[in-house]
């Protein structure tokens, strides 16, 4: 059986395709888009399969700017954000099982993830997950929760997800509750290009409600297992659409 492999030269370029011979100078890898390639092994950096590729260049399709989605992370896979406003961490503890911390640099809030997700088939793809946390040293009273469900059609390249749950608030003053929405996508755009759309809508009660949309685009890094993604949000509040006054910027990472 053969088993599709990707070459990442030491430039940082990267061939996907089947190994057909090898020697100590030399490989002949048959490719999708180009045939067959010979490449000299000096200038070959790594050798990875593909399946282990897609869940690692490909690792941070399982989120978009600000939500997540159906996509699965194997066990052991583990990645962390940069963001202008704070830093997270998420770890698969087991297989499609996955765990998170999120703050800001203030370390407030602190915020507490976990996701399961699993295929029906190769293109449709469920999770369920539950983010808590608090105000932290600002006030410890102060509480949040949010179960959600998520359905994802597509793979790791190209995807689409639909996502809703309820959220909850309490404070000492009081707190509340209502559903969220959002759905999302992911399109490759190029090698190592991806153009996406992150939605996050809150619908409360009354005036209560609001909704943030950020378009940008992400460039991978697949030899150093990075990559960098910008957009530009908007919010939408009381029939108005107000542009954030800076680009949303995230640097995600393998760990």
């Amino acid at each position: 059986m053969r088993v599709k492999m990707v070459v990442i030269k030491n430039d940082g370029s990267s061939f996907t395709g089947y190994i057909i011979t090898r020697d100590e100078r030399e490989m002949l890898i048959e490719t999708e888009s180009l045939g067959r390639i010979y490449i000299p092994l000096y200038e070959v950096k790594e050798i990875i399969p593909y399946e282990v590729s897609g869940r690692g260049s490909t690792l941070f399709s399982t989120r978009y700017f600000l939500t997540t989605n159906g996509l699965s992370m194997k066990k052991g896979d583990r990645y962390a954000v940069i963001n202008y406003y704070g830093p997270e961490a998420h770890f698969a503890v087991a297989e499609n099982f996955s765990l998170g911390i999120m703050t800001t640099w203030f370390a407030m809030p602190i915020v507490g993830s976990a996701k399961y997700s699993f295929s029906l088939n190769g293109k449709t793809h469920l999770a369920i997950g539950l983010l808590a946390g608090t105000l932290s040293w600002a006030e410890l009273g102060s509480a949040g929760i949010l179960g959600y469900g998520s359905i994802t059609f597509g793979d790791y390249n190209n995807n689409l997800t639909l996502s809703g749950g309820w959220a909850g608030i309490t404070t000492p003053d009081g707190g509340g509750n209502a559903p969220l929405l959002s759905p999302s996508c992911l399109v490759k755009a190029g090698r190592n290009i991806y153009f996406l759309v992150d939605t996050f809508i809150y619908l409360g009660e009354g005036d209560n409600k609001f909704g943030i949309i950020v378009p940008g685009l992400r460039f991978i890094r697949p030899q150093r297992r990075s990559s960098i993604q910008f957009g530009f949000a908007a919010v939408a509040a009381e029939g108005d659409l107000i542009p954030a006054p800076m680009p949303v910027i995230s640097w995600f990472f393998e760990l």
